[in-house]
């Protein structure tokens, strides 16, 4: 008798969702190694239907949040802050993205830090079955604790160096109130759209008071919800 063994492999694979492209003007290390603070993006040229983006104003004079087309900005004039919608159309770099749809994922979890951020960032996009080796842009509504920010205020004629990026920026914070960031990923975009420091370029939005400004660091954020993108 002739004994006959089959032998079956399952192979497996693990779902990939396919975001939207991430694009961007200008550049980090412009701003940050050859102090090019001139005009890359002129928001008004844009589609503005689905748009999604962040960066510095023309000069380094203030911070920009585009949230579905809708242009939130701060800027520091003496020592008040002006927060504008839809008037502040130059940007010295700006990364965005088009998101149609998004898919709410709810984290119960309490992060404290920035990096810690970050990791879940990544882990809850690769739990949902997101390439985290691709860009993508990622919305996060939620009530942190404190939420410290700057705003960028160069002054024209000083010698702009990585050291003293921050030199003359207001530097602010957002306690217990509802706040939305909008950020972009990515692990290998450095000195590109996010510091060399970090996989993510973060800008806050107090729901309140409008007031944009880029995220430093932030306590206790506690449960909150991350939108990511589908194409």
């Amino acid at each position: 008798m002739i004994k006959l063994f089959l032998t079956v492999f399952v192979v497996s694979s693990v779902y990939t969702v396919s975001v939207p492209e991430v694009k961007i003007t200008g550049t980090m290390k412009n701003i940050m190694m050859q102090g090019d603070f001139k005009a890359y993006a002129q928001l008004d040229t844009f589609s503005k239907k689905n748009l999604y983006g962040l960066g510095p104003v023309e000069d380094l004079k203030g911070e920009i949040l585009v949230l579905n087309g809708e242009i939130y900005s701060s800027e520091k004039i003496v020592k008040m802050i002006s927060n504008k919608v839809n008037t502040v159309q130059k940007a010295a770099m700006f990364v965005y993205s088009y998101v149609e749809n998004w898919k709410v994922v709810e984290v119960q979890a309490n992060v404290s830090s920035h990096a810690e951020l970050e990791a879940v960032v990544a882990s809850t996009a690769k739990k949902n079955g997101y390439d985290t080796t691709v860009p993508f842009v990622f919305k996060i509504e939620a009530n942190p604790k404190l939420a410290a920010y700057h705003i960028i205020d160069w002054v024209k004629g000083e010698n702009h160096t990585m050291e003293n990026h921050k030199q003359f920026a207001y530097s602010g914070k957002i306690e217990n109130s509802n706040v939305i960031l909008l950020g972009f990923y990515s692990d290998h975009h450095h000195s590109i759209f996010t510091h060399h420091t970090t996989n993510m370029h973060v800008h806050v939005l107090d729901s309140k008071t409008k007031q944009v400004g880029h995220l430093d660091d932030f306590q206790s954020l506690k449960n909150f919800k991350i939108y990511l993108p589908i194409s």
